[in-house]
């Protein structure tokens, strides 16, 4: 009884905080209308819109025990899963005007624009569906554990490490899997000039380390405890939700290789950033705790 009741609560919080994330890319769309940018959420019809949907489901699912477990106050909380979900996805986003403009018509302002409006009101649900107020912690005394000029060459290392894995797995899977469907340009796939993949992945680097900082300020945990979970994030938020949103616009055999290719590229640079970034405590053997 307990397991289904578990269950049944967290498969409709999961369902809130799906539907505030599409409410919100929806109320972003009525407002880029208001004002006459066209702001279009997707143009594959309700198969798409279940993906979208499912994709947003998965949000609940992945950051929803993460957030059950930290003892923040509802602001920090709001703020730290905003974050991790804004950035993962602006940056896929970002990525997605350039490799894919096809599937991504509208200016990247405007895209940033929306989904920072459909990730404030997901964040805001999990905040209040999967958290309990707790005690607020310092993420400046945090800070103050290492100094400034330590935190920036932690940080810029593992930004640095994110493009390093982007060229070794992404250069694998395009020589042995994606390179026709670049050619043949399916799906509205195409391949930027060198220099501008090198720009637009740097940033994404950035973006995707910036996502999990106040995640590492928060926890505490064994170096593997941190670099697992911070992988797992990276991998969840910013690989498997893009990629279930794309099913019925590329190829299945494509998303698959893709989903190989982000794991190692994903999963690693949150290793290297909990490794580098994060506060360990060899004390907690049973998972992560808050800091």
């Amino acid at each position: 009884m307990y397991t289904l009741q578990f269950l049944w609560k967290t498969t409709w919080r999961c369902v809130l905080v799906a539907l505030g994330y599409v409410i919100g890319l929806m109320l972003a769309g009525i407002i880029g209308a208001m004002l006459g940018v066209q702001v279009g959420v997707d143009t594959g019809g309700a198969s798409s819109f279940i993906w979208m949907l499912l994709a947003a489901f998965l949000l609940g699912i992945f950051l929803g025990p993460f957030a059950s477990r930290l003892s923040l106050t509802r602001g920090q909380h709001f703020i730290l899963w905003g974050s991790l979900i804004l950035f993962n996805l602006g940056s896929v986003a970002i990525e997605g005007a350039y490799f894919a403009p096809d599937l991504v018509p509208v200016p990247i302002p405007v895209l940033l624009a929306q989904q920072a409006l459909a990730t404030a009101i997901a964040a805001l649900v999990i905040t209040l569906l999967f958290t309990s107020t707790g005690q607020s912690i310092s993420w400046m005394n945090a800070l103050r554990t290492r100094p400034w000029y330590s935190w920036i060459w932690r940080f810029l290392l593992s930004a640095f490490s994110y493009l390093a894995f982007y060229f070794v797995f992404g250069g694998l899977n395009y020589s042995l899997v994606t390179r026709p469907y670049y050619e043949s340009h399916a799906g509205g796939l195409t391949v930027p000039a060198p220099e501008l993949v090198l720009i637009i992945e740097s940033i994404r680097g950035l973006l995707i380390v910036f996502s999990v900082l106040l995640f590492l300020l928060s926890v505490r945990g064994t170096r593997r405890q941190l670099m697992v979970s911070t992988g797992w994030l990276l991998f969840a938020i910013g690989g498997i939700i893009p990629l279930i949103w794309q099913i019925s616009s590329l190829p299945l055999f494509l998303l698959f290789a893709s989903a190989i290719e982000i794991f190692f590229q994903n999963f690693l640079t949150g290793a290297v950033a909990a490794w580098l970034m994060g506060i360990e405590d060899s004390r907690s053997k049973e998972g992560l705790s808050i800091a």
